[in-house]
């Protein structure tokens, strides 16, 4: 299986972004934080927030999760 390269600046593949996500990461900027993705030129920051989107919409939700109507 090939490894995409999301970050070709700091040669960080998709991969290594969804572990970083699977151990805990929560936003792009901790992405940035734990892989150096997006920290260089940015091009591929949007790309980054895609990926970290699309592990957020599929993790599921905590019914015990207060909503603030605020």
């Amino acid at each position: 299986m090939k490894q995409r390269l999301v970050c070709l600046c700091n040669m960080v593949t998709e991969k290594e972004i969804r572990d970083a996500l699977a151990k805990g990461a929560r936003s792009s900027s901790d992405i940035q934080k734990i892989t150096r993705a997006g920290t260089s030129c940015g091009r591929c920051l949007p790309w980054i927030d895609s990926i970290v989107e699309e592990f957020q919409a599929s993790q599921p939700t905590d019914p015990q999760q207060k909503i603030n109507f605020e």
